[in-house]
């Protein structure tokens, strides 16, 4: 009874001093993910090498005309992959070539979030028919990519397992396809895909799904998201393609070379050219061009700063509002006390040793923090921020409180106790 006691006509300051520890726990709570959401998606789109220089490679053939005459040359694309393959192996540069493209796909099981060209000013071309597809194709968001460039920005598959990059070879039956992690659900492993990649039917088959917000830094954009997106992996050489499928290799060919190049900060900018030269003079392809890519560098800073000073500027309005609400918890706390004093007299007079009445009170501060701990679990189940490290500190932190809180209610009733012994006495 001494517990359900203790209740009576303090229900309301308690349940107020429930509902403010809540609010303050979930405002540290969503302040901690913040910052290591914000860490992490950094952390996910650059590597530990990001602290680069970046140049954009791309070629010098701007005339559809001349593209077209260079292109039908067998040799000719014979060079380009031989340039790509050239500047790849100097340990000094890391090649990132990534292209993305609508990816024609019959018979898609997925919605129109899938479609390239949705929530743009393209729009969406949904269903159609399509020569070699049939008449239910959809043109999907597709991501081509190297080796090299799918390491540097940190990618991984949900499993942990890892594509074998040398395995992949565009002549073989199927092409692996890596799916984002929207793709959950709508395929599963081992599912094919059929597909018009650059005017070539193929094969997809899904060897896997990449973890949750994958991104990677593709035109100027720092966090360009693939999590809808189909990734193609490019395979490691195309320099032996059969001359009969000259047109489509001439095609990725110049997607292979349109790419950007990671070189290390001690590296000059003449330095990254004269490689690049070295391969075109090895190779026989010169028509290409090294352009800066400051917007990298500029970005990655930028984004260091917002979230540096913005976590700032967020622990201090956190502090400030736990000195309010703590303020605002020990007075609830108090006057529940002086609530409950008189009975507390009333009850050491009636014979309650003074162990009975510290587990009463130390019962009521379990009950208190029981109801903030079911309050606070229900509450951040509904967030859309789940981070277990600050799951685990917030945990601490209410472990904390609440040791705190039950030995000031205890030194408190010691308090009331002693008063009553002294005015009996």
């Amino acid at each position: 009874m001494g517990l359900i006691d203790n209740f009576r006509g303090t229900w309301l300051p308690t349940l107020a001093k429930v509902v403010i520890i809540t609010v303050l726990a979930v405002t540290v709570y969503n302040l901690a993910s913040f910052g290591q959401s914000s860490r992490d998606a950094v952390n996910r789109s650059f590597a530990s090498s990001a602290k680069v220089n970046f140049y954009g490679l791309s070629d010098q053939l701007a005339d559809p005309e001349q593209f077209e005459q260079y292109r039908s040359s067998s040799e000719n694309i014979r060079e380009i992959a031989r340039f790509y393959d050239d500047v790849g192996a100097d340990d000094r540069l890391k090649v990132l070539s990534i292209f993305d493209q609508s990816l024609p796909i019959a018979d898609f099981n997925g919605g129109e979030s899938f479609e390239y060209g949705y929530g743009t000013e393209i729009g969406t071309q949904g269903p159609h028919d399509e020569e070699g597809l049939g008449a239910d194709v959809v043109n999907v968001k597709s991501v081509q990519m190297n080796q090299t460039a799918f390491d540097f920005y940190n990618l991984k598959t949900e499993s942990g397992t890892a594509l074998n990059w040398d395995e992949v070879d565009y002549a073989a039956d199927s092409i692996p396809v890596l799916l984002g992690a929207d793709y959950r659900g709508v395929y599963e492993l081992g599912d094919t895909l059929k597909g018009n990649y650059y005017s070539q039917i193929a094969e997809f088959s899904v060897f896997g799904f990449l973890e949750a917000d994958s991104s990677l830094f593709y035109q100027n954009t720092i966090n360009f998201f693939i999590d809808d997106s189909v990734v193609i992996p490019y395979p490691p050489t195309i320099a032996d393609f059969p001359e009969s499928q000259s047109y489509f290799y001439g095609i990725l060919a110049f997607a292979l070379i349109n790419a950007n190049i990671a070189a290390s900060t001690d590296m000059s900018s003449d330095a990254v050219l004269s490689a690049l030269q070295g391969a075109a003079a090895q190779s026989g392809f010169h028509e290409f061009a090294l352009i800066g890519v400051p917007a990298y560098i500029t970005q990655f800073g930028l984004v260091r700063s917002l979230i540096t000073d913005n976590l700032g500027l967020l622990v201090a309005i956190e502090i400030v509002l736990a000195l309010g609400e703590g303020v605002i918890v020990a007075a609830l706390t108090r006057r529940n006390h002086r609530r409950r004093g008189q009975r507390v007299r009333t009850q050491w007079a009636l014979g309650w040793s003074p162990g009975r009445l510290e587990r009463t009170v130390i019962a009521t501060v379990v009950v208190e923090y029981a109801l903030v701990g079911a309050l606070l679990g229900l509450v951040i189940g509904l967030l859309p921020n789940h981070d277990p490290g600050s799951g685990h500190l917030l945990t601490l932190g209410l472990a904390v409180m609440f040791m705190s809180d039950a030995v000031w209610q205890r030194w408190l009733l010691k308090t009331t106790l002693s008063e009553a012994a002294r005015n009996t006495a």
